[in-house]
């Protein structure tokens, strides 16, 4: 299912960044609305700009010189009034992504990823750990170099949506990929 109308990925946004409800970095806030793919990253680009330009989404600082986004009053106002046209599907999953993404990042997870050669072909390694284990630990034989690289790109961009795949494959919970 994908939000296509400006008024619902707005919505959207302002529903996740509301449920954070801590100020966040653009990079941020894009990770969380894009995870679960309702929103392509142009729509999502224009409408945070709009929001931003309306006055919904207002900086509130800096971190390490990056600059940090809330919902303004305004923003709350707004979502208070919209919030109920999100399908409650959507408001569900959302909610869950955003806990999910958060601890994510609260835990100090982070992801390695190596093409080397071997033989005729291109070793995958990847690993995602914490600041205490190693959480996931693979190793794929990709013939071609190029997909070698296209499959490194998409591990390390997008590693909690693959730990989650594998988690949910190998405990048997296959409608994982549906939801």
């Amino acid at each position: 299912m994908k939000l296509e109308n400006k008024l619902d990925v707005k919505v959207f946004i302002l529903y996740l960044m509301n449920k954070v409800d801590e100020p966040l970095e653009y990079t941020t806030v894009n990770d969380i609305v894009l995870q679960d793919e309702f929103v392509n990253y142009f729509d999502f680009a224009l409408c945070f700009s709009e929001l931003l330009d309306a006055g919904q989404v207002e900086e509130a600082g800096e971190e390490n010189g990056v600059k940090l986004y809330k919902v303004s009053e305004s923003g709350k106002e707004s979502l208070e009034s919209y919030e109920n046209s999100l399908l409650s599907v959507i408001r569900e999953h959302a909610s869950k992504s955003v806990r999910r993404f958060m601890a994510y990042k609260r835990e100090g997870r982070y992801a390695v990823a190596t093409v080397t050669e071997c033989g005729e072909g291109y070793m995958l390694r990847c690993e995602i750990s914490d600041r205490t284990k190693k959480l996931f630990s693979t190793e794929l034989y990709i013939c071609e170099y190029e997909d070698a690289m296209r499959a490194k790109k998409n591990f390390e961009d997008r590693e909690e949506v693959i730990l989650k795949g594998v988690q949910a494959l190998v405990a048997g919970k296959v409608n994982y990929i549906f939801e």
